[in-house]
């Protein structure tokens, strides 16, 4: 997990949101467990049904 404050201004998150085409934190990614394989992005709000899938994808499942 990262946490991440952007209440002054922070190029290097800057440049992350625009990396993930976002205009503003949260952003919430599940990293899965095969590299090759791509970033799972989460909504702003996560409920247990969205978690518990995105796991699931991310462990190769």
């Amino acid at each position: 997990m990262i946490k991440a404050d952007a209440t002054s201004p922070r190029p290097d998150i800057d440049l992350d949101l625009s990396r993930f085409d976002r205009a503003n934190l949260p952003i919430n990614i599940v990293v899965p467990k095969d590299p090759k394989q791509p970033l799972i992005m989460m909504p702003e709000v996560i409920g247990p049904k969205e978690a518990l899938k995105a796991l699931e994808l991310a462990a190769g499942g």
